[in-house]
C-alpha cells in the first residue's frame, strides 16, 4: 500500500462522510451510467443503524484527506455465522493503483479475526440485450481469488410504458385460478395476525431462491426480526408496500412480495422479495400479487416512474412473470464468493 491510509468511516467524520458519498456519486455515474440517479440517504442513515442480526464495519481509503474508495463488510451473528459480506467501491479516477485490493485485503484479514470462512459481494456485469454497465468486477474477481457462484438478471419497468389493456387481461386469468385466495395489503410493519406466516416465507427466501453454488445457508426469521427491519426502514425514510395472498380455508400465508421507495427518491423504487409457498403453486398467485403490488405503488406514488428488480437467472418462472407484467432486462449481477476453509 502507498500513497494513502485505510481508516473508519466515523458518521461524526463530517469531511470523510462527504468524501465517502462522493465516491458512492462517481460510482453510481461511471459503472452504472446513473441509471437510478444519486440519492445518499440510505448510505448516511446506515452509518447510525445498528441491526440486532448482523455487524456491519466500513473503512475508507483514504489520502490527502480525500476517501479514494471503500468497503463495507457486513457479519451475520444470528444466522449463516460463516459468511462476511462486503460491499466494495473504488472512485473511477483512482482505479489500478492498488486502493481495491488494499481495501479488500483488510477487510478479509478482519472477517478471519471474526471466524468467517467464506466471503461474497454482488457485483454488476454487462449482459448482450441490456444497457451498458461497469464491465471491471469479472477481472477483479479473478485477481482476488472469486469466481462466479450465482447468475443474477436485473430488470426494470417503465411504468409508464406498461401494456395496461394487457396487463388487465393478464390480471383477470390469474384471478380465475387463484379463486379460495384473497389478498392482505399493508405498509411497513405487519400486522400482529400475519408475521409468523410472513417469518415462515422469509426464511424460505434463503433456501427455495436458486442460490447456485453461492453458500448462503437457512435463515432464522421470526415475528420480532420483521418489526425490527420494518422499524429500520422507517427511520430511513422509506415506504415499504407489502401485498400478501391467504388461503381462505386454512387462514395460512400463501405468498407475498414487497416494494420498497427508499427515501428521497422519487422516481426509481425496487421490487423486492417476492415468494409463493409450495404449497399453493400452481394457481398465478405470483402474477396476481405483483400486479396488485404495482398497482398499490401507484396509488400511493402516481409519479413513480421506474421499478427495479433482480432474479436468478436459473429463476425463468418469475423472470417471464415480471416481462409479462412489463419488465425488460437491464444487466446481469453475479454474486463472487472466496471460501479460506
Amino acid at each position: 500500500m502507498s500513497g494513502f491510509d485505510i481508516v473508519p468511516i466515523a458518521p461524526g467524520d463530517h469531511a470523510l462522510v462527504q468524501s465517502w458519498l462522493a465516491v458512492g456519486e462517481a460510482v453510481e455515474r461511471h459503472d452504472w451510467r446513473d441509471s437510478m440517479g444519486w440519492q445518499p440517504t440510505r448510505r448516511m442513515v446506515a452509518l447510525l443503524q445498528r441491526r440486532s442480526d448482523a455487524d456491519t464495519e466500513r473503512w475508507a481509503a483514504v489520502e490527502d484527506g480525500r476517501a479514494l474508495g471503500w468497503i463495507a463488510l457486513t457479519v451475520p451473528v444470528r444466522d449463516n455465522t460463516h459468511l462476511a459480506e462486503f460491499t466494495i467501491e473504488v472512485h473511477p479516477g483512482h482505479r489500478r493503483r492498488g486502493v481495491g485490493s488494499a481495501l479488500l485485503a483488510h477487510a478479509e484479514r478482519r472477517a478471519a479475526e471474526l471466524g468467517r470462512n467464506t466471503f461474497s459481494t454482488w457485483a454488476p456485469v454487462p449482459i448482450p440485450e441490456g444497457d451498458p454497465v461497469g464491465d471491471t468486477a469479472a477481472g477483479f474477481a479473478a485477481a482476488t481469488g472469486y469466481r462466479n457462484t450465482l447468475e443474477h438478471v436485473v430488470q426494470i419497468c417503465d411504468l409508464d410504458s406498461v401494456d395496461e389493456a394487457g396487463l388487465e387481461q393478464l390480471w383477470t386469468e390469474a384471478l380465475r385460478r387463484a379463486e379460495g385466495f384473497e389478498l392482505v395489503t399493508f405498509e411497513g410493519a405487519p400486522p400482529a395476525e400475519l408475521r409468523n406466516g410472513l417469518a415462515y416465507l422469509y426464511a424460505r427466501m434463503y433456501t427455495d431462491m436458486p442460490l447456485g453454488e453461492w453458500d448462503l445457508q437457512e435463515a432464522d426469521f421470526d415475528g420480532e426480526r420483521l418489526l425490527e427491519s420494518a422499524r429500520l426502514q422507517r427511520e430511513r425514510g422509506e415506504l415499504n408496500l407489502h401485498t400478501a395472498v391467504r388461503h381462505i380455508d386454512s387462514g395460512d400465508i400463501a405468498g407475498f412480495t414487497e416494494i420498497t421507495v427508499e427515501g428521497g427518491r422519487e422516481h426509481h423504487c425496487h421490487q423486492g422479495n417476492t415468494i409463493v409457498d409450495p404449497r399453493f403453486r400452481g394457481h398465478r398467485l405470483g402474477t396476481v400479487i405483483k400486479i396488485a403490488n404495482q398497482r398499490r405503488l401507484r396509488e400511493w406514488r402516481p409519479k413513480m416512474r421506474y421499478v427495479w428488480t433482480g432474479n436468478a437467472t436459473s429463476n425463468t418462472h418469475m423472470i417471464a412473470i415480471n416481462e409479462a407484467i412489463g419488465y425488460r432486462r437491464f444487466c446481469g449481477e453475479h454474486v463472487y464468493q472466496k471460501k479460506t476453509a
